[in-house]
């Protein structure tokens, strides 16, 4: 198991176990039947997607390229009602949190920059 795995699971044990989640979910509108498994290769997939308190919570684990998760949550945040299985929840809110391992400030200063939590769990 990647230790980005050991991230979340640990995070995702303080969720309490009625919380609807999805881990590793697909992320993005899928085109038709013909090139859907081509597309479930290059959409991005979030690390953990869980629903509470009238929100769409998105959340990337990093130990490394922290930075680079930024882009990857501002994609997510665009794609998730256009995602099939949050299509559900299209009148709930979008949040969106980076877990990284260590504390890096450039990172925790450009999430805050674009309205992303930032979050230090050391591995």
């Amino acid at each position: 198991m990647g230790e980005e795995t050991l991230m979340r699971s640990r995070w995702a044990k303080r969720l309490n176990s009625d919380i609807p989640r999805w881990y590793n979910a697909r992320m993005g509108k899928l085109p038709n039947e013909k090139f859907q498994n081509l597309y479930k290769v290059i959409l991005g997939y979030a690390d953990l997607v869980f629903i509470d308190n009238n929100h769409i919570n998105i959340v990337e684990f990093k130990v490394r390229n922290f930075r680079g998760a930024i882009g990857q949550l501002l994609s997510y945040a665009k794609e998730v009602y256009n995602t099939v299985e949050f299509k559900p929840y299209h009148n709930l809110t979008v949040r969106l949190l980076l877990v990284t391992s260590k504390k890096d400030q450039a990172t925790e200063e450009f999430a805050a920059d674009h309205n992303i939590n930032y979050e230090v769990l050391e591995v």
